[in-house]
């Protein structure tokens, strides 16, 4: 099934290079997370008041706690609902994550009371929660963000959806905070994108608050602070439980001050993470070679899809976004294919769209000896309306010419073009990629000589 994006169900001129802020997939999540401590570092005014907001929200919920008024401090947290129309995280097929419930607004709401240090000063960043907690990590500090702070989010997409002419619909909001009152809100309406199948609700996440991980976080925290200066100088055989981490948190708040005090140091470095991040010259160097000395047939075929996978995602980009890799099986076979995104980006990609309704480009690997007719009718019947009518065979030499033959054949009487790359081909990319040039062209120019050894 084609992996649709906002951008892809209304038709919209814009892409992702152009716009400040993360285009909706419709079907799953954006596998990244809102970073708060992007805000609180930022020059701009109105982030770091947003993060005095959020930190506002903690220290209210903090008061009722400590007030012996443990239950509303709970009823606080949990009128926070879990975000879902921001569609941030790593929920796959779906955009249904888990949020935080009874047992853990609980221990939020001991923390406080049983930690000294909180009953005189307030958190300075809440991803500390996640330094003394279990199942406090970057997904429910996201999710907090975004609840505390819907009412930026909700405007913020309202102005980027007007200024974009991306199409909308009248919502109620659910409660927002607000930070003068303390207390939740209702009555919010608002004018937003939505999913054109369900009409649910949309809203955009700016990139420039997306991390995988928050810059506070416990794998850095365990392996920068932790292992080096609470951990005695002979080495473990293993690490430390979390477990055992956080409750040596708690007892010795010190150390996460400490900690923190060295992260906002070095607060410059603190960067958003990109959508797609390519490969290295040299780690993608490595692919190909690996991919040179692997041996064809079914026992290579998982490392053979996985190299070409890297391979293609780099070399391809941005011309043609990957949209994902993905399995399916035709009469018992197993077939990997790779997914991108045409936005029509070059004259040869808005070609493909406007002749061949190429909305997605497919592209499917087989780590074969020789490419077989079937192969090609196995693509075919995969290509449809939502990807259109050209697919890439990628394998290991050049096609037989029975396989060239169906090929044409294929395209005079159903006009769908199947064209086929080799390793001859990956090799070609990454030698244009260190020239600084577009290996996005190899894959037209195998095109291109499909189109002239077609009967005129």
């Amino acid at each position: 099934m084609a992996k649709r994006r906002l951008i892809d169900a209304f038709g919209l001129p814009f892409t992702q290079e152009t716009v400040p802020f993360a285009i909706p997939h419709l079907e799953e999540d954006i596998p990244l997370y809102l970073d708060p401590f992007l805000m609180w570092a930022s020059s701009d005014l109105r982030y770091r008041e947003l993060h005095e907001q959020l930190l506002g929200f903690m220290a209210h919920f903090g008061s009722l706690a400590l007030d012996g008024r443990e239950d509303v401090a709970q009823r606080l947290l949990l009128t926070c609902k879990e975000p879902r129309e921001l569609g941030l995280g790593y929920a796959q097929g779906s955009k249904q994550g888990s949020f935080i419930g009874p047992a853990t607004a609980r221990l939020v709401t001991r923390l406080y009371v049983e930690t000294p240090q909180l009953h005189k000063k307030r958190l300075e960043h809440i991803e500390e929660l996640g330094l003394f907690l279990p199942r406090i990590a970057e997904d429910r500090i996201s999710d907090l963000t975004a609840c505390v702070l819907r009412e930026f989010f909700v405007r913020y997409t309202e102005e980027q959806a007007k200024m974009h002419g991306v199409p909308t619909l009248r919502f109620r909001i659910p409660e927002v905070w607000d930070a003068d009152a303390l207390r939740w809100r209702t009555g919010l309406t608002a004018d937003l994108p939505y999913h054109p199948d369900t009409e649910a609700q949309l809203l955009f996440a700016p990139l420039d608050l997306l991390r995988h991980l928050p810059w506070i976080n416990y794998p850095d925290y365990y392996k920068s602070y932790f292992s080096r200066h609470v951990l005695p100088a002979k080495p473990l055989k293993g690490q430390v439980p979390k477990s055992a981490v956080l409750a040596h948190n708690r007892a010795n708040y010190v150390n996460v001050e400490r900690y923190v005090h060295e992260r906002e140091r070095t607060a410059d470095l603190a960067k958003p993470d990109p959508l797609f991040e390519p490969l290295a010259l040299s780690t993608l160097s490595t692919r190909v070679r690996r991919l040179s000395k692997l041996a064809p047939g079914a026992q290579g075929a998982h490392e053979y899809e996985a190299l070409v996978d890297d391979i293609l995602a780099t070399a391809l980009y941005p011309e043609l976004e990957f949209a994902e890799s993905q399995i399916r099986t035709v009469s018992g076979a197993h077939i990997r294919d790779l997914l991108f995104y045409n936005d029509s980006k070059t004259v040869w990609t808005k070609a493909l769209r406007d002749e061949y309704e190429v909305k997605q480009l497919v592209f499917e690997l087989k780590n074969v000896k020789e490419l077989e007719p079937e192969h090609v009718n196995q693509l075919y019947r995969y290509l449809d309306s939502d990807f259109g009518r050209v697919g890439i065979l990628v394998s290991r030499k050049e096609p037989p010419r029975a396989v060239r033959q169906n090929i044409v054949d294929l395209h005079s009487s159903k006009r769908v073009a199947v064209v086929c790359l080799t390793d001859v081909d990956l090799e070609l990319m990454l030698r244009m990629l260190e020239a600084r040039r577009r290996p996005i062209d190899v894959v037209k120019k195998k095109y291109i000589e499909l189109m002239r050894n077609l009967p005129k």
